[in-house]
């Protein structure tokens, strides 16, 4: 069974918006600014795009899901 298309834009959201939380505390710890850290922030927000196609693919892909 695969997954709406809304469920992939809804699990794309929440896992990027975990990652763009993790990299704004990590860039605030390493670089001691906010201005480094929302670089680093910001930059997590592309792959983004990426990985709702990834997930859209995966969803086509049969292998390894119970019929």
């Amino acid at each position: 069974m695969a997954d709406k298309k809304i469920r992939s834009v809804a699990k794309t959201f929440s896992w990027r918006l975990l990652i763009f939380i993790y990299w704004m505390i990590f860039g605030y710890i390493f670089t001691g600014t906010f201005k480094g850290a929302s670089i680093l922030g910001f930059g997590s927000i592309i792959p983004l795009f990426f990985y709702y196609f990834h997930e859209r693919v995966w969803n086509r892909v049969k292998w390894g899901t119970n019929q």
